[in-house]
């Protein structure tokens, strides 16, 4: 596995992870327009001539509950299957960086204002873990 590849591996739950919060938003965004749909639904003359739409919204609100779930539970797994790699690195230093990068989404800058070292040395450090990782077996 390239070095780029192993990137992509390792960053596979922080993506995760943003397909979870787009889809928090979308559900959010779904039950407001559904309230909206109810308000204007209860008790207004006329109101009635569209009665398909609170059912419709409910179901697209059921329908993304649905993926949400879906998407917490591979968000679960990713973590899971990166933290294994990343708790195998025998070097401490290596293994904060990867854990800080990949599992808690932290910048390179903020990572070396946590570990008092300078950029430079995390961007080494970085790579230098990331080449030493062995995911052939994990990249099915």
């Amino acid at each position: 596995m390239t070095y780029q590849e192993k990137i992509a591996w390792l960053g596979q739950y922080r993506a995760s992870v943003r397909r979870e919060q787009m889809l928090e938003g979308e559900l959010e965004m779904m039950r407001a327009a559904a309230e909206r749909v109810t308000a204007c639904l209860s008790g207004m003359p006329g109101a009635g001539s569209d009665t398909d739409r609170l059912p419709r919204a409910v179901e697209r609100i059921e329908e993304t509950r649905k993926k949400l779930e879906q998407q917490i539970e591979d968000c679960v797994e990713r973590r899971f299957a990166v933290m294994q790699v990343v708790a195998a690195v025998q070097a401490p230093d290596v293994q904060e960086v990867l854990r800080r990068r990949y599992i808690l989404g932290q910048s390179y800058g903020d990572i070396a204002d946590a570990m008092g070292v300078v950029l430079r040395r995390v961007y080494q450090i970085h790579r230098a873990g990331v080449l030493a990782l062995s995911l052939e077996e994990k990249a099915s």
